[in-house]
Formats: C-alpha cells, structure tokens, sequence
C-alpha cells in the first residue's frame, strides 16, 4: 500500500520539517489511520470465490476476450468439434469480439476526448467530432448456444438495444444446465445490470438484486466464473442497496467484495462511507443500528480516523469540507454511545476520532474506556498536555516510545495493532510520513528540552529521526563536553560500512551521512574544529575527511610557530588560509544556521535558536526558555553569519601577510585575495584588506590598481597565490 501522498515538487531541496519550530501543534497533533490497514486489521475472512484482477495496462473487455477463448475452447472440445473445425470458429468469433473491442476502444477515447468540453452544467456536450459507428459485428456459425445467444446480447447491449439483450441472455438461462455451463453468470450478471438500470422501480430494483445474487449462486454450484463475476456481483449489488440508504447491506456486501480480493472495492468502502455518514446519509437511528454491527462499526470508524484531521473546530467557519469533517465525526460518536458500545478495542479507536475532531471532553472519557492500550495511553498523553500536566505526560510517553513501531510498516506487512496502521504526516506538501514510534520519540524530546533535559532531549530527538531538532540541541544547547560526552557514551565508534560512499566527494548525498551515528559524530568533529581542538575532532570525522583536517592543523601549528623563519611560517599560514576557504564546510561549518551544512551550504537554513526564542505564538509547552536560550546564543560561531569559516579563512591570509615584506607582489596577491573572499559577503570586513593593499603594497601593480579603483581589482585564476 502507499504511505505518501504524491509530492508537489517545487524549486530547492527537500527541507525536513521539525518540531520545535512548529509550536504546540507540533506535538499536540493527532495521528492519521491508513484506511486500507484497518481493513486489513479486521481479517475478514475470504470467500470461496476469488476476484480475478486485471493484469498490468489491461482493460476489462481484454480480459473478458482472453477468458472467453478459454471457455470457448474448452466447450468446443467438450462438444468433440474436430480440431480444424474448433480452431475456426475460435479465429473467427474472436475476429467479431475484436471488432467489438475496437468499437469499445474508440468509444471511450470519443467520450474523454479533448474535443468534448463542459457545457458549464456539469454535462459533457458533443464538439464537431462524431461518435465512432457501431461496426457490422455477427455471431459466428457453429458457436455452441450458449455462446451464440451471450454474444448476440453483447452486440445489441453495444448497440443500444438494451431490451433485446436481455432477451438474448435470458434464452441462455432457460437452457438446460448442462448447456449454460459458461455463459450463465456472465448472462445473469449483464441481466442484473440491465435491471439495474431502473433505479426508481422497485419490481426493477428486486429483479436486478435477484440477479445478481443468482451469479454468485452458480458460482457455487460450479458453472464457470472465468471473469470472476461473482464477486463483482457483491459490489454491483451493494451499489443498489447504497443508493437507496439500505446502508448495512451495502456496507457488508461491499466488505465481503474487499475480502474476496477486489481491488476496486476499497474505494467503495471509502465513497460508501462517506455516504452512509454524510448530512444526506444514515439517522440517528439507523447509524445506531450499524454501530451495533461489529464489522460495519469498525469500516464506518476506520473511515473517520483515516481522514486528514483539521486541528481546530474554528476552522468549520473556513469552509463546507471542515465543517463535514466535524459533523460527520459528531453523528458517529453520539451513535456509538446510544448503541451502548463497550468493548476496549473499539474504545481507543473513538478516542482517536474525538481527538482528531478536537472534541477533548469526549475523547477523554473513551480513553478512560480503553484501558491500557498504547494508542489511548498516547493520546492520554497528548491530553495530559493539554491540561498542563507535562511530567505525566513524558512519563506515558516514555512507554507507549517502547511498543510503538518505528518504522512505517512494509508493503507486505500484516498490520495487526492500531499503532501499526497509524502514522503523523510531517509534510503535507511533500507527503512525508513518520511512524508514530517516532513521533512520540520526538514528542519526548521536545518535553525533555522544556524540562531542561538537555542531553535526554537529544537523544530522542536523534533517535526519533527529526534530525533539524537533533543538530540544533546538539549544536547549540549542550556545550561542546557535554556532546562529546554524550556521544562518547551512546555513539561510541565510527563503524566502517564498505556499502557506504565516503564523505566529502561532490555528491550531496554522502557530504550529509544520512544515520544517526554518522550525523551526530560528524556535527561534533565540526564542533570540536571550530574549537580548535583538532586532535580531538580527528576520530570523530569521516575517513574521507580527515586528510584535510590533518593538512590544515599541521599548516596552523607550523604557521605559528615562531622558531620557523617568516618565510616558512607565511607560507604554512597561506596553506591554513587556503585550506579554511575551500574545505570550510565540512571542516567547520554549522549543520544549522548560520552556515547550512544540511544543505552543503547551498541553501541558507532559517531553523535556529532566534526562530526558537520567537516561537511564541499559541505556544504554551513546546517554547525554548531563557537558559535555553543563554547556552544557543554562547554556543554560536565567531562571526555568527554563513560562510562565518570564510572570516577565518581571510584573517590567516591576513597574517600571513604580516610576515611578508612590503610592497611585494606576493603579498599584494595575498591582501587582493583575503579581501576579495569577504568583499561581496562583507564589504566592511574587506575594507581593512583593501587599505592594507593600498598602505603596503601601493608600488606593485595591483596596489596602483586598487588604488585607482577605490576598490580590488579583478584577480585572474593564474594570478593567486599558490598554497
């Protein structure tokens, strides 16, 4: 089954949503049921006969071709027709059945075809193209009977005379058993749709049902069913019983079409509930009666659960769909308490409901009828919350995280649990999903972080997989010790994956490790560097980047030496510079704001600690409070701006150049080009550069050049200085 709404891709990169920037809502929000998952929880058994599904790109008259030449075949050998004979008819009444195929296919293409336009009444009107003609199509000679009379109400069904073809398939149910072995069903299933047709007349109505419960009646007694009419008789009968509000029957029979493999039936279980609890569907009285029916109580609230929540009641004032939404989920629950529904199981999935319709009062009182069921001890949670109760509701959700799954179940996954069904949608424009093992995970975090559990947050919070709240704890809130500390303890080795590409090629992909251990020890190699404490970052980083960590702190260390000559040391200071300015990001940069690193830096990151201290709004629980705040504002990089490594990278230039002579065209090169990384970024900050250019250097070429500019000059490829 599909989990993900199909994306509306836009320009940029996928930017992951994250918690703590989403205020209460983000944790306050309720989860959303896989429809499909229910109705695999409720194990309706099979029946009997099968549905018999299309193959891929195939169409229905296709599939009834191929199987009818099986029949066909099949009867004429019964029939002891000599093989050249057989083989005869076989090609020629499967020449007519094509003919009719075509005639079918066109049809369809002149029906949906661009050509024919809206008549601003909803009805589809006829442009200057007409209609394909209905070709010359005939019966075939030495067709056994059966056959014979089934195609020829094809051909007038086709044709539009409806009431010769019911004449046509009635002659086949008037023979004799044995001489109607395959063509009775599908007879009797067209004669049901013939019937069926009538929608107002009851005599019509109880003959289209007699029909079609006839089909599944052969089917059982062993007429062959090659199409699998049988069950979709089930739907075609449900839709009758639907349209005229005989919903439980509908329901049921619409069930037992889902149960025999019909993949059409899903969305007329969707569409049959929405009409059974729609303002025009089912009483007080009647929903009721189908709340005491164990099998249609649980589709009916399937379907509810299964519907995108919206998270507050005001928002039935914006609209007919919101205000549906309520309504629908209102009648239902006031249905189940006057059917006096009891059982636990049923229990949590009404509280679920009533909290998706924000109808707290309600939703409360069917968790206090639930008993200790892991979805309605989450939600309790959730209403814990609510109330201002926050450490009941860490300490629930520190359990239900413990039986929740974390994954969102395969596709060929048997969902057994109400959790296993359940997901969050973090994402409604790109579609994305979380498992709810995950987002209480998350949920945790966020409460541990409010609690001043700083090291407990991160660690839910990068377990969860909301990654952007992870960094940020890790980033900005604990100090550096404290992350290598935590780290240290829960993340204790770089493991060797041959499977995985090492960092720091061109790919963005595996610049950004994409697993907690790999993210959470590379962010604080990063964070260890921007410290200066190298030695210590080394094992920390991925193999593939440690090379160039090795080259700029043995060129730092030697820069800085004074017992090496100026020369030397200027040169290693040069090195350092140039090392910084090119390796920045995955040397020093923030994963955050202000540098980006998730991105590669190719897109600016606005999730930080300034959009935490501002998050104020309907805010009461998830907000960052003021030591929260103190440590994300001391934790930041020097200059807290991105590219803030390129500042570094320009100041070594610049002290590179303190220990060459002036007036040198090396170091005019290297005060030109420290200048020229910051000038776009930070004109003010290349401005010292600039003079310095101008003061030292004012006798080279390019100190007379900028001199005359007011401004650096332009430097080519060949002209910088080499590390």
């Amino acid at each position: 089954m599909g989990w993900l709404v199909l994306p509306a891709f836009a320009c940029g990169p996928f930017f992951p949503n994250n918690l703590l920037d989403a205020g209460d809502a983000g944790i306050l929000q309720p989860p959303i049921a896989s429809f499909e998952r229910e109705l695999e929880r409720m194990q309706l058994p099979a029946p009997k006969n099968r549905a018999v599904p299309l193959a891929a790109g195939q169409r229905y008259y296709d599939q009834a071709t191929a199987a009818e030449h099986t029949d066909l075949a099949a009867a004429l050998q019964r029939e002891k027709v000599s093989p050249a004979q057989a083989t005869a008819i076989l090609q020629t009444h499967l020449a007519e059945r094509m003919k009719l195929n075509a005639f079918l296919q066109r049809q369809a293409e002149w029906e949906y075809s661009d050509a024919r336009s809206d008549d601003g009444n909803g009805a589809l009107r006829s442009a200057s193209n007409l209609p394909p003609v209905f070709p010359e199509v005939a019966v075939t000679p030495g067709l056994p009977r059966e056959f014979a009379d089934y195609f020829a109400g094809a051909i007038a069904w086709q044709s539009e005379r409806k009431e010769q073809a019911a004449e046509a398939w009635e002659r086949v149910l008037a023979r004799p058993a044995g001489e109607r072995h395959y063509k009775a069903i599908g007879a009797a299933f067209m004669l049901g749709k013939y019937h069926s047709a009538a929608t107002n007349d009851s005599d019509e109505r109880r003959a289209a049902v007699q029909y079609f419960q006839q089909v599944r009646v052969l089917a059982k007694n062993g007429f062959a069913d090659s199409s699998g009419l049988a069950v979709a008789s089930l739907g075609a009968e449900a839709r009758i019983w639907l349209r005229h509000h005989e919903f439980e029957r509908a329901l049921e029979l619409y069930l037992d079409q889902y149960a025999a493999g019909d993949g059409s039936a899903l969305n007329s279980l969707r569409f049959a509930a929405a009409a059974t609890l729609g303002e025009t569907g089912a009483g007080p009285d009647q929903l009721a009666a189908l709340a005491k029916n164990s099998r249609v109580r649980r589709l009916l609230t399937a379907y509810l659960i299964s519907r995108h929540p919206y998270l507050d009641r005001s928002r039935s004032l914006d609209g007919p769909d919101a205000q549906s939404f309520f309504d629908r989920t209102d009648r239902w629950l006031a249905a189940v308490e006057l059917a006096g529904v009891k059982d636990v199981e049923s229990a949590e999935l009404f509280a679920l409901a009533a909290y998706q319709a924000s109808d707290m009062a309600t939703a409360q009182r069917w968790v206090n009828r639930s008993g200790p069921r892991p979805v309605a001890r989450w939600l309790q949670a959730k209403l814990f919350l609510r109330a201002g109760k926050p450490a009941e509701a860490a300490a629930l959700l520190a359990k239900v995280c413990r039986v929740f799954p974390q994954e969102l179940p395969g596709t060929n996954t048997i969902s057994r649990q109400l959790a296993q069904s359940l997901f969050v949608e973090i994402d409604s424009v790109y579609g994305e999903a979380i498992a709810v093992g995950r987002q209480a995970l998350g949920e945790l975090g966020v409460l541990h972080l409010a609690r001043r559990e700083y090291t407990e947050a991160l660690d839910a919070l990068l377990r969860s997989g909301y990654w952007l709240d992870a960094a940020y704890v890790a980033e900005r809130v604990l100090t550096v010790d404290e992350l290598k500390t935590y780290v240290d303890r829960s993340w204790p080795a770089w493991v060797a994956d041959k499977s995985r590409p090492s960092l720091g090629s061109e790919n963005r992909y595996e610049r950004s490790p994409r697993n907690p251990q790999d993210q959470i020890r590379y962010l604080l190699a990063r964070r260890l560097a921007r410290a200066g404490r190298y030695a210590d970052a080394d094992p920390y980083f991925p193999a593939g980047v440690r090379a160039n960590l090795a080259a700029f702190a043995a060129a730092l260390s030697a820069g800085r030496d004074e017992n090496l000559t100026r020369d030397w040391r200027a040169e290693n200071l040069l090195a350092a510079a140039w090392r910084a300015r090119t390796n920045g990001m995955e040397l020093f940069g923030t994963e955050l704001a202000p540098d980006g690193a998730i991105y590669d830096g190719t897109f600016s990151c606005d999730f930080g600690w300034l959009a935490r201290a501002t998050n104020l709004t309907d805010t009461a629980i998830n907000r960052a409070g003021p030591e929260e705040i103190a440590r994300a504002v001391a934790h930041g990089p020097e200059p807290e701006v991105r590219f803030h490594y390129r500042y570094q990278a320009a100041a070594l230039a610049g002290e590179a150049a303190q220990l060459m002579p002036d007036n040198s065209e090396a170091t005019a090169r290297v005060l030109c080009t420290a200048g020229t990384w910051l000038k776009i970024m930070d004109p003010q900050a290349a401005d010292k550069f600039y003079k310095a250019l101008v003061r030292r250097c004012g006798k080279t070429a390019l100190g007379r050049e900028a001199d005359q500019k007011r401004w650096f000059p332009e430097l080519a490829a060949d002209e910088l200085p080499a590390p």
